[in-house]
C-alpha cells in the first residue's frame, strides 16, 4: 500500500469539474485507487510520497499521435513561412558584403500550404519514403526514445497510428513496431494502436486501386494479427473525401476496428457527418466542421478530438468551433498530433496551454481534455482519467501549489513524479 499526502490540491477530475480537493491524501493499493481521504493518521501504509506544495493529478492521455516514423521535415516548416521582403536597396547592407552574403544564404520562406505541399510530394508522402526504408529495429528505438520523453512530461498513455508506410508491408511493420512498444513499456505507459492506412494516398498508385488494397487486404491483415483497435482516415476532399472514407470505415467496422476520423482539417469535407454516421470513437481536428456534422457527432457520442499544437504549427488563422461544440454539450479532447510535419510538440503541458490561448478553452475545459475526455477518446474513461477510488493509479505529482500554473508556466516541465498502476516509474533527478 502507498500513500500520497499533503497534496496541496488533488484534481479528481469526478464529474464535470476538476473536482479540485485541497489538503488530502490518495490511497493506492496494489495498482488501483483505494482511497481518497483526510487526515491520515489512522492508515497503514508501507510507502509514503510526500506531496507537500504540489499539485496531484491523473496522468495525461495524448489521443492522437503518430509517434512510428523516420526522418524530419524541417524543409516544411521554412516552406510554409511566408516568403520575406528582399533586402535590395537597403542602404545599411549597401557596403557591408558579410551582411550581404548572409542574407543571400539564409532559407526564404515560400508560404506554401499544407494541401500544396503534399500534393507535390511531399508531406506525409517524404516521411512515408524515409519510414519504408528504415528496418522495424530503427524504427523501434527511434520511438522509444520519443516515448521516454512522453513519459517524463506526463503522459502516462498514448495512442499511436500508423501511416506511414501507404502499402502492406510498411504499414504492417509499424503496427508490429507499436505492439512490441507495447510490451516493452507495459509497465510504463499505455499504448493504444490505430490503424490509418488511409493517410494519403501513395505516389504513382491510382486512389481507387489503393482503396480496394486498403479494403480487401491491409485491414483483414491488420485484423488477423490483431494488431490495432481502431481504424483512422484522413478525410479530406483531396484525399479520401465523405463517401470513401465511409466506405473504408465500415469495412474496418466488419473486422471489429472501431472507427476514427480525421476531419475537416483543411476544409470543410463532411467528414464530421460520416463520425456521426459510422458511430466514430473520435473525430479528429474538426477546424471546419458543419452544424449538421456537429449534431450528427452529438446524437452519436463522438467525442471531439482538437489539436491546436497543429493550428500553431500550421499558421491557421481557422479554430474549431467551440461555442457550438459546448452548447451541444459534446466531450471535448486534446491531443498532441505529434509527428514529424505539423506538430513537433508531444508535451501535453504545452497543449493545453496552447488549447487555452488559440482555441479560447478554460484552464478546467484544457485539463480535462487532456486527461478524462482523452481517455473517452480511446474507450478507456472507466478505467483512467480521473483520480476516483477503483480506477487505475495513473498519477503526476506537479511541482506546483496551483493547477493554474500548468498553462501558465509555458514549456516549463512541472512533472515531479509519474505513477504508472500503482508504481513510481519517473521521478526527477531519480533514475529508476
Amino acid at each position: 500500500m502507498t500513500i500520497i499526502k499533503n497534496a496541496s490540491q488533488i484534481l479528481t477530475l469526478a464529474g464535470n469539474d476538476l473536482g479540485v480537493i485541497e489538503k488530502s491524501s490518495i490511497v493506492i493499493n496494489a495498482n488501483k485507487i483505494s482511497d481518497i481521504r483526510f487526515p491520515t493518521s489512522d492508515i497503514q501504509h508501507q510507502k509514503t510520497i510526500d506531496a507537500t506544495n504540489c499539485v496531484v493529478m491523473p496522468g495525461y492521455v495524448d489521443c492522437h499521435t503518430h509517434l512510428v516514423f523516420a526522418g524530419s521535415r524541417e524543409n516544411e516548416f521554412a516552406m510554409r513561412l511566408e516568403p520575406r521582403p528582399s533586402n535590395k536597396g537597403n542602404e545599411k547592407f549597401k557596403d557591408v558584403k558579410k551582411c550581404r552574403t548572409e542574407t543571400q544564404n539564409e532559407e526564404r520562406g515560400e508560404g506554401k500550404t499544407y494541401k500544396e505541399i503534399l500534393t507535390t510530394g511531399g508531406g506525409i508522402l517524404q516521411t512515408v519514403n524515409e519510414t519504408r526504408k528504415s528496418s522495424a529495429n530503427e524504427l523501434f528505438n527511434l520511438a522509444q526514445k520519443r516515448i521516454d520523453k512522453l513519459i517524463q512530461w506526463g503522459t502516462t498513455t498514448v495512442e499511436i497510428k500508423s501511416g506511414y508506410g501507404l502499402n502492406t508491408p510498411t504499414e504492417l511493420k509499424i503496427l508490429r513496431v507499436i505492439k512490441r512498444l507495447q510490451k516493452a513499456n507495459k509497465n510504463r505507459i499505455t499504448i493504444v494502436p490505430t490503424f490509418l492506412g488511409a493517410h494519403a494516398i501513395p505516389s504513382n498508385v491510382r486512389k481507387t486501386t489503393y482503396i480496394k488494397k486498403l479494403i480487401s487486404e491491409m485491414i483483414p491483415l491488420v485484423a488477423k494479427e490483431n494488431l490495432a483497435q481502431f481504424c483512422d482516415v484522413f478525410c479530406e476532399n483531396f484525399v479520401f473525401d465523405a463517401k470513401e472514407s465511409k466506405k473504408i470505415l465500415k469495412r474496418a467496422k466488419k473486422f471489429c476496428l472501431v472507427p476514427k476520423i480525421h476531419a475537416d482539417e483543411i476544409e470543410s469535407s463532411g467528414g464530421a457527418e460520416v463520425a456521426g454516421e459510422v458511430k466514430a470513437i473520435s473525430a479528429e481536428h474538426l477546424l471546419y466542421p458543419s452544424n449538421q456534422g456537429l449534431i450528427a457527432m452529438n446524437n452519436n457520442n463522438v467525442t471531439a478530438v482538437l489539436l491546436p499544437g497543429t493550428t500553431l504549427f500550421l499558421k491557421s488563422k481557422q479554430i474549431p468551433p467551440i461555442d457550438k461544440m459546448r452548447k451541444l454539450g459534446l466531450t471535448i479532447a486534446l491531443g498532441s498530433d505529434y509527428n514529424p510535419g505539423t506538430c513537433m510538440i508531444y508535451q501535453m503541458p504545452i497543449i493545453i496551454a496552447l488549447g487555452c490561448l488559440l482555441y479560447n478553452m478554460s484552464i478546467t475545459e484544457a485539463i480535462r481534455g487532456a486527461t478524462i475526455n482523452g481517455a473517452k477518446a480511446l474507450g478507456l474513461d472507466k478505467k483512467i482519467g480521473t483520480i476516483e477510488v477503483g480506477k487505475n493509479a495513473d498519477i503526476l505529482i506537479l511541482d506546483i501549489p496551483d493547477y493554474k500554473h500548468i498553462p501558465y508556466q509555458f514549456g516549463k516541465n512541472l512533472v515531479k513524479t509519474v505513477i504508472k498502476n500503482g508504481d513510481v516509474i519517473y521521478s526527477r533527478n531519480v533514475n529508476l
